[in-house]
This record gives C-alpha cells, sequence and structure tokens, in this order.
C-alpha cells in the first residue's frame, strides 16, 4: 500500500496573530538578553578576595553559632516572635477587610466595564508599588517606633495585594448562577450575595492565609526600621556580631514560620 505524501501547498499558512506572538516573543527574549549583557558588562562585581574574606568573617561565625547557639536570648525570641506573630495576624485582618470592598470595585464584570473599574484598579496598583518596609519607615517617623507602625504597614499593602488577587478572583466566577438569580426576579443584591459572594469567599479565604503566611515574612524584618516584631532584637546583635545570639533568634524564626506554612497550606487545600 502506498503511503500518503502530504502536499506543501495544502498546509495553510500561519495566522498572522501567532506570527505576531512568535516575533513579540523572539523580540523581548532578544532585547532580556541584551540587558543582561549590558548590566553584567557594566556592574562592578566584587573580586573573589573579597568575597571569601567578607564570608570567613561573618558567614563562619553564624554557622558555628547554629551549632551552639546562645539559649540565653530564647526567651526574649520567644517574646518577640509572639509578637511578630500577633503583628502579621492583625495586619492581615486589617488588609483584608479593607480589600474585601476594594475588589469589587475594581471587577469588571460586575461594574459592567473597564471604564468603571479603572479607578479601583488603580488605586490598588499605587497601594502595592510601595513596599512594607517604606510604609514602616513612614509609621514609624510619624507615631514612634513599635508594633502599631508595623501593623499599619502590613495593613495597607496588603490591601494592595489582596485586593488584586481578590478582584480577579472575581472576575473569573461562574455567570451561570447570577444569570438564574435573575431569571427568577431576583435583584443585583440578590446576586451578590446567593451568587458571586458564595463563590469567591473560599478562594479569597485561601489567599488571605497566604498574605498572613507573607506578612509573618514581612513582620520579621520590619523591626529593623522600629516597627515592632523579633527585627529589632536582631538587628541590634547584628550591629555588634553576637552570632551565637544571632543564630539563636534566627532558628526560632525559621521553627515558627515552618510551623505556620505547613499548617496554613493544610488549611488552604481544604478550601480550594
Amino acid at each position: 500500500m502506498a503511503r500518503a505524501t502530504l502536499d506543501p501547498s495544502s498546509i495553510p499558512p500561519t495566522p498572522p496573530a501567532v506570527r505576531r506572538t512568535r516575533a513579540l516573543v523572539v523580540g523581548g527574549v532578544l532585547l532580556l538578553l541584551a540587558l543582561v549583557l549590558y548590566f553584567a558588562a557594566t556592574m562592578n562585581f566584587p573580586t573573589w578576595s573579597r568575597v571569601a574574606s567578607g564570608l570567613e568573617r561573618n558567614a563562619a561565625p553564624l554557622l558555628r553559632g547554629f551549632v551552639n547557639p546562645q539559649w540565653g536570648v530564647f526567651e526574649l525570641a520567644s517574646r518577640a516572635m509572639l509578637e511578630t506573630v500577633f503583628m502579621a495576624v492583625i495586619g492581615t485582618a486589617i488588609g483584608g477587610l479593607l480589600a474585601f470592598p476594594m475588589a469589587f470595585l475594581a471587577a469588571n464584570n460586575l461594574l459592567g466595564s473597564r471604564l468603571l473599574a479603572f479607578p479601583g484598579k488603580t488605586f490598588l496598583v499605587a497601594i502595592r508599588t510601595f513596599p512594607e518596609i517604606l510604609f514602616a519607615i513612614i509609621f514609624v517617623a510619624a507615631m514612634g517606633p513599635g508594633p502599631v507602625a508595623g501593623i499599619l504597614a502590613m495593613g495597607i499593602n496588603s490591601i494592595g495585594f489582596l485586593g488584586k488577587i481578590f478582584s480577579d478572583v472575581v472576575e473569573g466566577i461562574d455567570s451561570g448562577p447570577s444569570e438564574a438569580i435573575r431569571a427568577a426576579g431576583g435583584n443585583d443584591l440578590h446576586v451578590f450575595f446567593y451568587s458571586v459572594v458564595p463563590q469567591v469567599l473560599p478562594e479569597f479565604a485561601s489567599y488571605l492565609l497566604y498574605r498572613f503566611e507573607i506578612n509573618l515574612r514581612a513582620a520579621s524584618i520590619l523591626g529593623l526600621v522600629g516597627a515592632g516584631g523579633i527585627g529589632a532584637p536582631l538587628i541590634q546583635r547584628l550591629q555588634f556580631r553576637r552570632w551565637d545570639e544571632i543564630s539563636m533568634i534566627m532558628i526560632v524564626i525559621v521553627v515558627v514560620i515552618i510551623v505556620v506554612d505547613t499548617l496554613s497550606s493544610s488549611v488552604r487545600r481544604r478550601l480550594v
């Protein structure tokens, strides 16, 4: 039996949209490669001797501290880490409560057009532009050092992150239940409370827990600028190179974050 041959003339040409996409991808890769090569050629990289000397002065004592940590600061580190956890919980709660209404004000499908959702999306982008530590510096300068500054910094930054994620979830909901409620004579409030909210709440809760994990890590850093938490005793000991005490504080941070991540991941798997 003769094998059929494929006539090249019968193959349809590549659609213009596909060709444009390929050209954009190739152009983007080439531009990125050119930028990497440019910055690699212009950056002032440290010499290997400097790197080795720095590691010998700092990394080696830190590793020895992990082997033999200073247990005398365990109580202090535990109290500071507990404060850090409370800061993350309250900051996440503030961000979640304020991001909840903002998500619906930035959802195209609920407002009916991108133009109406544009102000809400712009507001969320503006908040996400600035990191938590910048907000923390501002609040520390305004109200003095302490955990309140860190809580407000995490809360405000969480609005931008959660609002963006929440609005994406709202825009991805199934429109079938909403159409069924309207067909049965329901109004906009019925659609919102009986179709939109039940669909988005599980994912909202999952992303809220994920943001709590992020805030817990951020709270450990905000103390470096005086915004409370375990960062304060950590920076104090870094200034005097007390590596055995630094190691103990870092062990407490790592253990707590591992426990929280494990519990949070387990809960999120059940929610979604």
